[in-house]
C-alpha cells in the first residue's frame, strides 16, 4: 500500500506560530498525523494513531497535559480567515454543517458559539476549537475490501460502516480507483472530501472512468449523475436523511450500484437507522461492511452479504 498523505497541504492555513512549530516535525513522523487540534488558550495538539500530543515550540511531541505552543485568540481568528478564504460569508452553508473543507480533502471542524435564528442554526461565532482532519490518499488500502465484495458487487451495492475516523472515506476513494479503471464510476462529493477537486481537477487517484459531481447535494447530485452519465457504480460518503435515501431508491431502477457510507458503531445498530434499513430491505445493497477505528482503522470489522454472489 502507498500512503500520500495531505498534511502539508493544511500548513499554509495556520499562522505564523502554529505552522512553524509543525514545520518542525520530523519528516518521518508526519505521515503518521491524522488531526491537528487547536483550542483557544490550550496547546497545539497533534494526534498520532489515535493518541494526542502536545507539540513543543520545536517540534517535539509530549504528554497533551505538558505545556506547549499556546493558541492565542489572534492565532485562532487567523486561521479561521484562512480556512475560509477570508470571506467567511462565503462559507456559511459549510460553518452551517460544522466544518469547512480545505485544499487537499482535509476537513476542519468546527467549535464555537452557535447562533440560532426561527430555531435554526445560522452560523458560528467565537470559535473556540478547531480539528483539522488529514486527508490521505492510501492507495490499495481497498483491495481487500474489494476482493471480499467483488463477486457480490456484480449484483449490487455496498454499503459501508463505521465509527467516525474509521477510515470509510478514504477506502470509498481507493474503492473509486479500482472500479474506475474497470467502469464507468460517478462520485458526489458534497463535502470535497473524497476528490478534493481544485480548479476542476482531483487531487486524488480515482480512475479512468471516474466523473466527480463536486459540491452537488447528494439527493440533486445522484438524479442528476444517473440522468446525465449513466455510471455502473455510484459513490458518495455519509448517506441518511430521506431526500438521498429516495434518491438512491430511485438509481435503483437504472441498474447503478451504489458504494456509501453511514456512522454506526456495529451493523446492528446501522439496522436500526430508518433511512438506511429503508435501504437495505429494499435489496439497494449486496453486502454490508464495518471498519474498525483507532489501530484497527481501515480493518473489516464485520461483513454480511445480503444477496448471493454472481455466478
Amino acid at each position: 500500500m502507498t500512503i500520500k498523505s495531505k498534511f502539508r497541504d493544511a500548513l499554509p492555513y495556520l499562522p505564523n506560530p502554529l505552522r512553524q512549530a509543525i514545520s518542525r516535525i520530523p519528516e518521518a513522523e508526519t505521515a503518521e498525523i491524522s488531526e491537528i487540534r487547536l483550542r483557544l488558550g490550550k496547546p497545539l495538539q497533534i494526534v498520532c494513531a489515535n493518541r494526542a500530543y502536545s507539540l513543543s515550540e520545536t517540534g517535539l511531541r509530549q504528554p497533551p497535559d505538558r505545556t506547549g505552543v499556546t493558541v492565542t485568540r489572534v492565532m485562532l481568528d487567523a486561521c479561521f480567515q484562512s480556512i475560509c478564504a477570508h470571506s467567511v460569508h462565503s462559507w456559511q452553508a459549510a460553518i452551517r454543517q460544522g466544518f469547512v473543507t480545505i485544499a487537499g480533502g482535509c476537513r476542519v471542524g468546527l467549535c464555537g458559539t452557535a447562533v440560532i435564528q426561527n430555531r435554526r442554526l445560522e452560523t458560528i461565532r467565537n470559535i473556540s476549537g478547531m480539528n483539522i482532519r488529514i486527508a490521505s490518499e492510501r492507495i490499495g488500502c481497498a483491495e481487500p475490501v474489494f476482493q471480499r465484495t467483488q463477486s457480490a458487487l456484480q449484483t449490487g451495492g455496498l454499503l459501508i460502516a463505521g465509527a467516525p475516523a474509521s477510515g470509510k472515506t478514504t477506502i470509498l476513494r481507493d474503492l473509486s480507483r479500482i472500479l474506475g479503471d474497470r467502469h464507468k464510476v460517478c462520485i458526489l462529493d458534497e463535502r470535497g472530501e473524497i476528490a478534493a477537486v481544485q480548479n476542476g481537477m482531483p487531487q486524488f487517484t480515482l480512475g479512468m472512468q471516474t466523473d466527480v459531481f463536486d459540491g452537488y447535494p447528494k439527493a440533486d447530485g445522484i438524479e442528476i449523475a444517473v440522468r446525465v452519465m449513466s455510471p455502473d457504480y455510484l459513490i458518495c460518503d455519509e448517506i441518511g436523511d430521506a431526500a438521498e435515501t429516495d434518491a438512491l431508491l430511485q438509481s435503483l431502477h437504472t441498474g447503478v450500484k451504489p458504494i456509501v457510507s453511514a456512522h454506526a458503531g456495529s451493523l446492528a445498530e446501522l439496522r436500526m437507522r430508518p433511512q438506511v434499513k429503508k435501504l437495505i430491505d429494499a435489496g439497494v445493497f449486496a453486502y454490508l461492511i464495518l471498519l474498525g477505528s483507532g489501530v484497527q482503522c481501515g480493518q473489516v470489522l464485520q461483513a454480511e452479504a445480503l444477496r448471493r454472489s454472481a455466478g
